[in-house]
């Protein structure tokens, strides 16, 4: 099992007068949008289980417990994307370095 943070964080940005402004970055919205992304050529078997583990995700309060075969989803739409900038830095960190955790049956 591997266990997600998923709270929001702060991005740090110029507005247009050049003053540094901070704001919320959506992080449970953009690791979902990364899992839909068109790049992933999705067919229709995968967008329907894509879209299970995203309203999971969505669910989900400030963290989430994934199975192996859902954390290599999600890490498999961060790994295939192209185009991220420094906002993302601790989106792509969060998920390449998702904690493992041993979880024991009863």
């Amino acid at each position: 099992m591997r266990k997600l943070n998923l709270e929001n964080y702060e991005i740090t940005f110029r507005d247009t007068q050049g003053e540094l402004q901070t704001a919320p970055y959506a992080f449970k919205d953009s690791i979902i949008n990364l899992m839909f992304h068109p790049n992933l050529k999705l067919s229709g078997a995968e967008l329907l289980k894509t879209n299970i583990l995203a309203e999971k995700i969505m669910e989900a309060d400030k963290e989430i417990m994934l199975e192996e075969e859902e954390y290599n989803k999600v890490k498999s739409a961060v790994d295939s994307f192209n185009g991220f900038g420094k906002n993302e830095v601790e989106l792509v960190k969060r998920v390449t370095e998702c904690p493992k955790i041993d979880v024991k049956e009863k």
